[in-house]
């Protein structure tokens, strides 16, 4: 009965040590195509600047959120510049300023993505790394 126990300890120690021992997996490794381009400059929490293009939101190219009890999407086509504000839960407030000189303010997951090419390969942000996006297409 011993025997069993001490086989089944080691079993179970061995295989917890095994599993633990594996990497983060697959991980990022290129931007989502999109079938528009957008070129970007995107601020980072840290003030860095990564100039990019086929930019795109979670492999879209519009943001969605909330704006009170709807929800609402947002054409990159229509948005001149992003700017994240304050955390709410799991939720940041944006601001977005139209090109039609309008401005909207709506909220987004903190953990939703934004991809892009720049001319040292891809990159992904998380919303919550992201200070700014400005849109430099006309």
């Amino acid at each position: 009965m011993k025997r069993n126990l001490l086989n089944l300890a080691i079993i179970l120690v061995s295989f917890l040590f095994l599993t633990a021992m594996g990497g983060k997996g697959g991980g990022f490794e290129r931007a989502p195509r999109v079938d528009k381009n957008f070129a970007v400059t995107v601020t980072d929490g840290s003030g860095n600047k990564i100039n990019g293009e086929k930019f795109s939101w979670e492999g879209r190219v519009h943001f969605a959120g909330s704006l009170g009890m709807a929800s609402i999407t947002v054409p990159f086509e229509k948005i001149k510049e992003i700017s994240v504000g304050e955390k709410k839960e799991k939720k940041f407030k944006v601001t977005a300023k139209l090109k039609d000189g309008s401005e909207t303010v709506f909220d987004i997951d903190a953990d939703s993505r934004c991809y892009g090419e720049a001319p040292f390969g891809s990159f992904m942000l998380t919303m919550e790394e992201i200070r700014s996006i400005l849109f430099k297409n006309p």
